[in-house]
């Protein structure tokens, strides 16, 4: 079960022994509470010390060895990563960089879904939490979605949000880097691609033209591609979405007008 700092503040604000109802793991869950001295029974299962110190942008996990930080460092990649709260969804954080815009991950996925209108068998680059790939689904025969991070699928088993990630019969999780996979999969393959990246410092091979070469020889002739663009280096006068567009239409991408609601280039074969 997941809090945030709101409900730890909600349930420590109550009087003593108040007992109620409390929305947790993201709104998707109810759960009994009874409000003691110093801790809260949830659900007579679990025990919630409330002297502990709960930051507001960590989300927390709550088992029957108490209170955790939904965050973990890596040795490996020498990142942190942190499920990190929003208004709605969370999102996360590799290093000190969100992966979804933090007014509104929800709205931020539905407005890319939206946009490419998936359809037939889909290919999402990089899953992270897995949310392009579960609204694809909607309305696909089939979503293959990539992510080479073990910590991202890690935190993504442990995400409320992301469980039809993992249920639903028609997404295939490939554990394997996108960016040489796709020089296996076959020609004219995908109906659509997702393609939403992580940063351009994290993974510049994603924003290379021989990377857009393979998108273009898997995709089926009339497909869509849908490249989200970050705002790499905006503040110092550098166009980034517009070298973007370069690379793709050297990559014989037909590419449609920027769409800022969902932050890329609708693109077709």
């Amino acid at each position: 079960m997941i809090i945030t700092k709101n409900e730890f503040d909600y349930i420590k604000n109550k009087g003593q022994d108040d007992s109620f109802m409390l929305c947790v793991d993201f709104g998707t869950k109810k759960v009994e509470v009874i409000r003691h001295k110093n801790e809260a029974s949830i659900d007579k299962v679990f025990t919630l010390n409330l002297d502990e110190k709960v930051k507001d942008n960590f989300c927390y996990l709550i088992d029957e060895k108490g209170l955790k930080k939904l965050a973990i460092f890596s040795e490996e990649t020498s990142q942190f990563y942190k499920l990190t709260p929003t208004g709605d969804w969370p999102t996360i954080s590799i290093g000190s960089v969100p992966m979804h815009k933090l007014s509104s991950p929800r709205r931020d996925a539905e407005n890319k879904i939206n946009l490419l209108k998936p359809y037939g068998i889909v290919l999402d680059t990089c899953m992270g939490l897995g949310y392009t790939a579960i609204l694809a689904a909607h309305s696909s025969e089939e979503v293959i979605t990539f992510e080479r991070d073990a910590n991202v699928i890690y935190l993504a088993k442990l995400n409320p949000l992301s469980k039809e990630l993992f249920s639903a019969n028609n997404i295939k999780i490939q554990e394997d880097d996108v960016y040489l996979a796709a020089q296996t999969l076959g020609n004219n393959y995908f109906d659509c691609i997702i393609h939403d990246p992580p940063t351009f410092k994290l993974s510049p091979e994603l924003f290379s033209v021989s990377f857009y070469n393979e998108l273009f020889r898997i995709l089926k002739p009339g497909g869509r591609l849908f490249h989200y663009t970050p705002l790499y280096k905006i503040k110092r006068g550098f166009n980034f979405p517009q070298r973007i567009k370069s690379k793709l239409k050297e990559a014989k991408f037909k590419v449609f007008s920027y769409c800022e609601q969902a932050g890329g280039w609708l693109c077709k074969k």
